[in-house]
C-alpha cells in the first residue's frame, strides 16, 4: 500500500529525445507524415495548407471564414449530411487559421475511417460555401467581435500589435463591423482556390494506425494532380521599434485593466534563444515563477500572470500579460520591472534553476505521451518553421543551462528601455 502521508521521492529525468519522422512524398508531391502508436484504434488527420491570416489582406477574416465554413456543405454534401456522418461515426472535425497556414483536422475511429475520410476530402477539395449557412456565420461574427471590442484583453492585444509591430501589421486594428460585412462567399471561393491545392499541402496522420489507414490517406490526398507551385509565405511580423513605448486604451467603465508588455527578442535559430527561453520561464513561465510568486502570491494583485518567449516564423518576442483590478495597474507594472531588474542584477540560485529545468523538461516529456502529441510537434515544424532537431537541442540546452548564462541574457534582453507596455481599462 502507498503511504500517502509521505512525499514521494523526486528523481531526475533520464535521457529522452523527440524525433520527428521523415515524410513520405506522395505522387502529387504532398508530404505525408505518420506518427503511429498507442493502444486505441483511433486516429487524427491534420491537413495543412499554406495560406493564413497574413495572406488574406486586404480582405480581413477571409482565411478563418474559408476554413470554418468547410463543414457547411460541398458540391455533393449538405451541412446536414456532413454533420450526420461525423456524429453517427463518432468523429469530430475542426478547422482554424494561423498566421501563415490553415489546418483542417479530423478525429475518427479506425473502423469508421472509410466513411469519414471521404467526407473530409470533399470538404477540403470542393467546399460549396452555401449562402444561407454563410449568412448565419457572418451574423455570429458580428456578434462575437462586438463583444470582443468591449473586452479589455482584446483591446490590449490589438493596441500592442499596433505599438510593437506598426500600423501596417495585419492585426494592428480591431475588427470592425465593416470588416465582417465585407466578407462574401465569392471571396471565400477565391481564397480557397488560391491556397488549397496540392503544392501547398502537408498531411499528418497519427494514432493507432495501420497500413490500411496510411493507404487510404495517400489515395485521398496524394492523387489529385496539380502543376501549381507552392505559395510564398508573407512575413509582415518584423518588430518596427516605434518611439512610443506606452499606450493607454481608456475604458472608463472597466472593472479590470488588461496589461500587456512586450520586448523584442530573437528567432529560434539564434544562439541565445534557448537560454532566453529558460530565463523567461523563470520570470513567469510556470506556476512557481517570480511573477506568480510576487504579484499573485505575495501582493495579491492578480489571479494569474505569465510570460512567454514567442518564437514566431519571422522573429521572436517576449510577452507578459495579465488582468487586475484597476487600482493595482501601475503598482503591478512596477513589480514586473522590479522582477526583471532582479534577474539582471543577480544570478538565479541553483535551486531555482533546477525547478525551472524540471518544469520545462516535464512539459517536453508530455510531447512524447501520445501519437497525437508527436503529431503536434510535427505541426510545429511546419507552422513555425522549426527545424526537426530543434526539440532535442532544446533538451540539451535546458540540461546545460547555468545561472551565469541566464544572467548574461537577462542583461542583454530584459531591458526597460526596450519594453513596450499597453494598458486597456483604467490606471487607477
Amino acid at each position: 500500500m502507498t503511504d500517502h502521508r509521505q512525499q514521494p521521492p523526486v528523481k531526475p529525468f533520464g535521457d529522452f529525445s523527440i524525433d520527428i519522422p521523415r515524410p513520405t512524398i506522395l505522387p502529387n508531391g504532398v508530404e505525408l507524415y505518420v506518427a503511429g502508436g498507442g493502444d486505441q484504434e483511433v486516429n487524427r488527420i491534420d491537413v495543412i495548407h499554406r495560406g493564413g491570416v497574413f495572406e488574406e489582406m486586404p480582405v480581413r477574416l477571409v482565411a478563418q471564414a474559408a476554413a470554418s465554413q468547410l463543414s457547411q456543405g460541398t458540391s455533393t454534401l449538405s451541412s446536414q449530411d456532413i454533420a450526420e456522418c461525423f456524429d453517427y461515426n463518432g468523429a469530430w472535425a475542426g478547422a482554424h487559421s494561423t498566421h501563415n497556414h490553415t489546418v483542417v483536422s479530423l478525429n475518427s475511429l479506425n473502423r469508421c475511417f472509410g466513411k469519414t475520410l471521404p467526407v473530409l476530402r470533399d470538404m477540403v477539395m470542393a467546399p460549396a460555401y452555401p449562402e444561407r449557412e454563410f449568412q448565419v456565420y457572418r451574423n455570429r461574427c458580428l456578434s462575437a467581435y462586438r463583444t470582443a471590442r468591449e473586452q479589455v484583453k482584446y483591446l490590449a492585444g490589438v493596441e500592442m500589435n499596433r505599438l510593437f509591430f506598426g500600423d501596417d501589421y495585419p492585426m494592428s486594428a480591431a475588427i470592425t463591423d465593416d470588416d465582417v460585412n465585407a466578407l462574401d462567399t465569392e471571396k471565400l471561393h477565391r481564397f480557397h482556390h488560391k491556397y488549397y491545392h496540392a503544392a501547398n499541402r502537408t498531411v499528418i496522420l497519427s494514432g493507432g494506425i495501420t497500413d490500411r489507414e496510411i493507404s487510404m490517406v495517400a489515395e485521398a490526398f496524394g492523387s489529385d494532380p496539380d502543376t501549381r507551385q507552392a505559395d510564398d509565405l508573407s512575413a509582415p511580423g518584423q518588430q518596427n521599434g516605434g518611439p512610443r513605448h506606452f499606450s493607454l486604451v481608456e475604458k472608463p467603465d472597466a472593472v479590470q485593466s488588461a496589461i500587456q508588455m512586450q520586448l523584442p527578442a530573437v528567432p529560434r535559430s539564434h544562439p541565445d534563444y534557448f537560454n532566453l527561453r529558460i530565463l523567461v520561464t523563470a520570470l513567469g513561465g510556470y506556476f512557481g515563477s517570480r511573477l506568480m510568486s510576487n504579484i499573485r502570491e505575495e501582493k495579491g494583485y492578480t489571479y494569474g500572470i505569465g510570460s512567454a518567449l514567442i518564437g514566431a516564423r519571422h522573429g521572436g518576442y517576449i510577452i507578459i500579460s495579465t488582468e487586475c483590478d484597476c487600482a493595482y495597474t501601475m503598482p503591478l507594472i512596477d513589480e514586473v520591472k522590479h522582477e526583471m531588474d532582479r534577474l539582471r542584477q543577480e544570478p538565479v540560485t541553483a535551486h531555482e534553476l533546477e525547478m525551472v529545468k524540471s518544469s520545462m523538461l516535464s512539459d517536453l516529456v508530455k510531447n512524447l505521451d501520445t501519437p497525437f502529441a508527436i503529431a503536434s510537434n510535427i505541426s510545429s515544424v511546419i507552422l513555425y518553421g522549426i527545424y526537426p532537431e530543434y526539440f532535442n537541442e532544446q533538451i540539451r540546452a535546458i540540461r546545460a543551462a547555468t545561472p551565469e548564462a541566464l544572467l548574461d541574457v537577462a542583461r542583454r534582453y530584459l531591458l526597460d528601455d526596450r519594453l513596450y507596455t499597453v494598458v486597456a481599462g483604467r490606471t487607477s
